[in-house]
């Protein structure tokens, strides 16, 4: 499957994992319909998956290039100047801190093993950023973080995948409040892909004017 006529676009999400063998998040969308979301064990699958549709424009939660051995690169610094007042964050980002993960910075590795061509068919994305422009207008914390228990986690996972629903035409609804351990986290790891994926569709239809807001380009 490629591009599916001469009007739509495929966008890849992939909320990547930070170790080469933990498990990603993966969504394809023709325009914003959902043609598959899931999750996949491995790098290597992820690559598989993205081989298949190399005309596909693709949006990773993750790093995909990292010089500074300490600190924060600069797209992190000037992402902060205009969303630390919004109280959004990024984790640090430098290859000491990466490493500790893994053998190798897995968005590196993903972008050395796919057809995409980074800062043009590939981009790094941020799904807090999409979710607080696009749906919230706020931070929606339904990452895990001391003194959020499990229920409070669900609460917010609803709430993304009713914004969700309402933007993405396809069947990935599931009864959150029948998910536990690592089936919700995979849930959610789907979700932000989906997030990431619709990022892709978000700012194409809106011809690149919100890209400064939401993709990250290193």
């Amino acid at each position: 499957m490629q591009e599916m006529n001469n009007k739509s676009m495929l966008y890849i999400g992939i909320d990547l994992a930070w170790s080469e063998n933990n498990y990603s998040g993966i969504t394809l969308l023709e325009d914003n319909k959902l043609i598959y979301s899931g999750v996949v064990s491995s790098l290597d699958k992820v690559i598989d998956f993205v081989k298949k549709y190399p005309n596909a424009i693709v949006g990773v939660d993750a790093p995909l290039i990292v010089k500074n051995q300490t600190g924060n690169r600069t797209i992190e610094i000037e992402f902060l100047k205009d969303y630390s007042s919004k109280k959004l964050g990024v984790y640090p980002v430098n290859r000491n801190l990466m490493l500790k993960y893994s053998s190798v910075i897995v968005g590196e590795e993903l972008s050395k093993n796919i057809p995409q061509r980074l800062g043009k068919e590939l981009f790094e994305v941020y799904p807090h950023a999409t979710i607080m422009n696009c749906f919230h207008g706020s931070v929606l914390p339904y990452k895990r973080k001391k003194g959020r228990n499990t229920e409070y986690i669900r609460v917010q996972l609803k709430i993304l995948q009713n914004y969700i629903q309402n933007v993405v035409h396809g069947d990935f609804y599931k009864d959150i409040d029948e998910l536990k351990g690592t089936k919700l986290k995979h849930y959610e790891d789907m979700l932000d892909s989906i997030v990431c994926a619709y990022t892709l569709f978000y700012c194409e239809k809106n011809k690149h004017k919100t890209y400064a807001n939401i993709f990250k380009v290193p």
